[in-house]
């Protein structure tokens, strides 16, 4: 039987501290990539109930950056594992150092933190519908790579999560101000910011404002703004402890 925690208790403000206190021996340092895996790992194990692995490396990454990612294992979830979310780091294969400056460091905490919150969007939605499947999007695009694109971004529950996600980003750019978010959010602008998922989404769908699946995610960002601004995605705690 695994020990209790509370999801619950976690929030985006409180997330991001967790993971910024261990870069007290990080921040200005070149660090050997697998001294550094070794220090996130073991420090974000000790603060969460979750698995750190080192994922494939990849050609697409910056060799000065840390790359981050996750996944939620309603399998695992379901069979009372402890760990069941699983936090993936991840490298340029020729990157043997890296040098973390502040900035660098304070954007990986702020991934971390959203990392986390859209695995426990996807723990939530699983454990509410008793752990079943749901039916996903199936995309008429031409292009194999495009139809798997579309269908990931397009399924509901991967909306539910990055649409918090997004007001989050929004949220950091501009503050509390709906009107001009929804300008953002109808414009081309986020051609400019290229990395973030708003702008992966409207890519997928090739920007496309008209795509029915655009403007679903459009009124699920606005929702999700005053969720965002209290850094938690969910309304009660049901669903967030065991």
């Amino acid at each position: 039987m695994r020990e209790s925690f509370n999801w619950s208790q976690l929030d985006r403000n409180n997330l991001y501290g967790m993971l910024y206190t261990a870069g007290r021996d990080i921040i200005g340092q070149k660090i050997p990539v697998d001294q550094l895996q070794k220090k996130l790992s073991s420090h974000i194990k000790s603060c969460l109930p979750v698995k750190v692995v080192r994922a494939q490396r990849d050609f697409k990454h910056d060799p000065k950056l840390v790359y981050m990612g996750g996944t939620y294992y309603s399998d695992l979830d379901k069979k009372k594992h402890k760990r069941f979310i699983e936090v993936v780091l991840s490298y340029h294969p020729f990157a043997e150092e890296i040098r973390m400056t502040e900035y660098r460091w304070t954007r990986l905490c702020s991934l971390f933190a959203d990392t986390i919150l859209h695995e426990m969007i996807h723990m939530r939605q699983y454990r509410s519908r008793n752990f079943k499947y749901i039916p996903g999007y199936e995309s008429t695009a031409h292009y194999h790579k495009q139809r798997q694109d579309q269908e990931y971004y397009g399924h509901r529950d991967e909306m539910g999560a990055f649409s918090f996600n997004i007001a989050c980003d929004m949220l950091d750019r501009f503050g509390y101000d709906p009107v001009e978010i929804r300008s953002y959010m109808d414009s081309m602008r986020a051609k400019r910011h290229k990395s973030t998922s708003y702008c992966k989404f409207l890519h997928t769908f090739d920007w496309d404002h008209d795509h029915a699946k655009v403007r679903q995610m459009k009124r699920k960002v606005l929702k999700q703004l005053e969720y965002a601004a209290y850094g938690r995605p969910f309304k009660t705690t049901t669903h967030l402890t065991y």
